[in-house]
């Protein structure tokens, strides 16, 4: 009795007693049997300027609007009727005219900037100019009536949300201005804080007039503040023109003079990434094709750097530019991942594009150029601007992303050219294809990684898993997830839900070699969603960068076989309840519905009955003789047939759109108006036909592999979608779009592996449901196993909890020993967390 006893004692210092008829799972890891190699390259980021991760974020710049160029309208636009308005061509992806444009005014050209008088509450005469450019770069000047002013004037920035310092840090400064009637007199360059009273300032004597002149200095402040201004004083005499006005940390990342925050970069550095995208994203593509980025205008002297207006709302200052990416791939020793544009802007916005060969051929020599710039020696010519910029050595740049999320046969002809051109010349590179899952990829003549993204709910994350599982072995090409997120509320829970996403990856690493987390930085003026979360003087991770840390830190060399054995089988599921139709932000009519079961028509409508039958959920539905329509877009619309309901059956129906972002679901398996399945057909913004589910939780995206199916305008489609116990099909025209069989389980997930090095067995466990998982771990043919290991946990007791700035470290990963070790053991794994397990032993 003792020895057996002595058998079940558990790990932690904890006796747990089971009970014979104690369900527990068991997860047996085989040493003997390696799977998949982890490659080095595993777990990158991808920054984008998005939401100010990069001005007003990693970027160290404290001025916002630094060169009066905010207004400058975005390339490839021309202001009418109060809008910035692009060129309207054809979408390279359907040929359609996107009209695309955006709300635009002067007023952005002051962008975070005050001119007024020091005791008059009149300002003096100012206006933005492109008199007296600074450099044919960034033409405009912010010029200014002094001599009109009854007093002293005060030119202030805002930066970006207020500007932070630290007590007893150094600060460094600069601006440029041209006078021709300021000689000998004094300008003052300050700090003020909220009540307007000089914090530190330093005077500058005015010795010459009649040109631009640079003028530098450094504050070293006595206070910490974070809602401080900068400004400059100027006499009320004459007149003046200023432009470029530049503050830095002197403590900068690595200390670069045109450097990151400390604190930010710092955080990205002990993500321990294997390789570093840049610059995105969409705005590769840009608004327009003249509003793409154009890698070599962010690179030389920042003040000579144009900036562009970028697609998500903003004028970029180019500051973190192509050197300053790689200087920072170099510093935190990653590879570089650089991404071109393909030819084509963003079919979200213009969807412009170039088909000409030899403006083709002008992109593919940019790009050329781009990887001579990072790897060249210092006798080419962009090796040698490398080299002029404060860098001999090459960077390391490795891989180059053609294009981003494109799709269709236009971009496989550009992405072949270009695939060739840069293999032709520089054969290590290794060439990433944008084009996701598609059908397109066939015409690919070679891809060497492809690169699919989701954004989806922590629901897909939770049920896809495995869906690297799914893919065979033998795919001609490696995969790079560049960009992934559970979207929806910022939480624990969402956060796991990437972590048992991440237990696939891992687990499929021969298929799976990069995967990079997106969006990387947000600035918390504009929410509090993607990995890290700043403000000008702080910044915090969520629990999701935790979790990405947790796995790159504890990343092994080789997969070991893992089997999860549960305790108890998964019941089996069957469809069951209401039926109802839906759209998502757009118009549509619907005729002829019926619902058949083993060839009977068990319930037919020409809509006689909706009033009386159905019940309206959400939008504005309307019978038109044997015609149904939903006419309120924006919105998720959805009516019900209440009253009765349908298992395995088919469901038959006719439906037209009429006009919107997507096209119509088909509701069945309903319990009430927020437990439903759909037919979601024309989802993804008209990319996709899948299916979905919608619980207490939210919409959950039911898809393995996104197919690719858009669904027309004013063009009837015969809907036919078979039910069969947890099995469901969708068809269009008699065509089949996509299957999908339903298969709700707990949220249990594992992946295991070995260290080499370490000479550790590494287990990952997920567990996102409400209860402690108890685990039996099994480690067949492990050899010399120590009787103590590490644990580390990263969870809470309330899945919904999240980080903040009011409490930044609320949930981080805690680490302890590990003891109870042995060949058999038991591990209990708290609710709603992601434990890892580093376990010494051989094999």
């Amino acid at each position: 009795m003792e020895k057996w006893i002595k058998k079940i004692m558990q790990f932690g210092g904890l006796f747990l007693f089971m009970s014979c008829n104690q369900p527990v799972d068991v997860v047996t890891i085989d040493l003997s049997r390696e799977e998949a190699e982890i490659p080095p390259s595993l777990y990158g980021i991808f920054f984008e300027e998005i939401t100010h991760s990069g001005d007003g974020g990693l970027y160290a710049e404290m001025i916002r609007n630094r060169g009066f160029e905010d207004g400058t309208l975005p390339s490839g636009t021309v202001l009418k009727d109060g809008k910035a308005v692009a060129k309207p061509l054809h979408c390279y992806s359907n040929d359609s005219i996107n009209h695309f444009s955006i709300a635009w005014n002067d007023s952005l050209f002051m962008e975070s900037w005050e001119v007024k008088c020091v005791s008059d509450t009149r300002p003096p005469f100012y206006e933005i100019t492109e008199v007296k450019p600074l450099n044919n770069a960034t033409p405009h000047a912010l010029f200014i009536d002094l001599g009109a002013s009854a007093s002293d004037v005060w030119v202030v920035n805002d930066g970006y949300w207020g500007i932070a310092v630290t007590e007893g840090q150094r600060y460094n400064f600069q601006f440029y201005l041209f006078t021709e009637e300021l000689k000998n007199t004094v300008v003052t360059a300050a700090l003020l804080d909220c009540e307007e009273q000089i914090v530190v300032s330093k005077n500058f004597q005015i010795e010459r007039d009649g040109s631009w002149n640079h003028y530098e200095g450094a504050f070293t402040v006595d206070t910490t503040a974070n809602d401080l201004r900068f400004a400059l004083l100027l006499p009320h005499k004459g007149k003046v023109y200023i432009d470029f006005v530049s503050m830095f940390p002197e403590n900068t990342f690595c200390g670069h003079k045109n450097g990151l925050r400390e604190d930010v970069a710092g955080m990205l550095r002990d993500l321990r990434p294997d390789f570093v995208r840049w610059p995105g994203g969409c705005i590769v593509e840009g608004l327009t094709m003249d509003n793409r980025i154009k890698w070599k205008e962010t690179i030389g002297d920042i003040v000579k750097r144009p900036g562009e207006y970028n697609l998500w709302g903003y004028r970029s200052t180019y500051g973190f530019g192509y050197h300053e990416f790689l200087q920072f791939c170099e510093d935190i020793d990653a590879d570089g991942l650089f991404v071109c544009n393909a030819g084509m802007s963003c079919l979200f916005r213009n969807g412009d594009y170039w088909e000409e060969e030899n403006r083709i051929d002008n992109l593919i020599q940019d790009a050329l150029d781009a990887v001579e710039y990072a790897l060249g020696d210092t006798t080419t010519v962009y090796g040698k601007r490398r080299a002029e910029n404060g860098h001999a050595a090459p960077f390391p740049l490795k891989y180059v992303e053609v294009g981003n999320e494109n799709v269709g046969l236009r971009y496989v002809k550009n992405y072949n050219r270009f695939y060739k051109a840069i293999k032709e010349k520089y054969p290590q590179i290794e060439v990433v294809c944008a084009l996701m899952f598609s059908p397109y990829i066939q015409e690919a003549e070679k891809i060497d990684i492809l690169d699919p993204h989701y954004y989806e709910t922590a629901g897909w994350f939770y049920n896809n898993a495995d869906v690297y599982d799914k893919l065979p072995d033998d795919i001609p090409y490696k995969i790079y997830v560049g960009e992934y997120a559970a979207i929806g509320r910022p939480s624990l829970y969402s956060s796991l839900a990437e972590a048992a996403y991440l237990t696939g990856v891992e687990r499929n690493a021969d298929k799976v070699q990069m995967v990079s987390y997106a969006p990387l930085i947000e600035n918390a003026a504009h929410g509090k969603d993607h990995l890290l979360v700043l403000k000008n003087d702080s910044v915090y991770g969520r629990t999701n960068y935790y979790v990405l840390k947790m796995f790159s830190e504890n990343r092994p060399d080789v997969n070991l076989h893992t089997d999860l054995k549960p305790a108890s089988p998964e019941p089996v599921f069957r469809t069951n309840g209401f039926i109802g139709l839906g759209t998502n932000n757009t118009e549509a009519q619907f005729k002829d519905l019926k619902v058949i079961v083993n060839g009977e028509e068990i319930y037919t409508s020409g809509w006689s009955d909706f009033v009386d039958k159905w019940t309206i959920i959400r939008g504005d539905w309307k019978m038109e003789g044997n015609l149904l329509s939903q006419s309120q877009k924006g919105i998720d619309a959805l009516a019900i047939l209440e009253d009765r309901e349908f298992d395995d059956c088919t469901i038959e129906l006719k439906a037209k759109k009429i006009s919107g972002t997507e096209g119509f679901r088909i509701v069945f398996g309903g319990t009430d108006s927020n437990n439903y399945f759909m037919a979601d057909i024309g989802s993804h913004t008209n990319e996709s036909v899948i299916f979905r589910e919608v619980n207490n939780e939210g919409p959950i995206s039911l898809f393995d592999y996104r197919n690719t199916a858009s669904i027309k305008t004013d063009q009837w489609y015969t809907v036919r979608i078979e039910i069969e116990g947890a099995h469901w099909k969708c068809f269009l025209n008699d065509e089949l779009q996509y299957e999908y069989t339903y298969a709700p389980k707990k949220k249990h997930y594992v992946v295991s592996g070995y260290d080499r090095e370490r000479k550790e067995v590494i287990v990952k466990l997920v567990n996102a449901e409400a209860g402690n998982w108890k685990v039996r771990l099994q480690l067949d043919k492990a050899k010399n196993l120590a009787s103590k290991g590490t644990k580390i946990v990263l969870g809470a007791d309330d899945r919904f909890d999240e980080n903040s700035f009011s409490d930044p470290l609320k949930i981080v990963p805690n680490v302890t020993e590990l003891s109870g070790i042995s060949s058999e053991f038991t591990i209990d794994c708290q609710a709603n967390s992601l434990t890892v397990l580093r376990i010494p032993c051989e094999k």
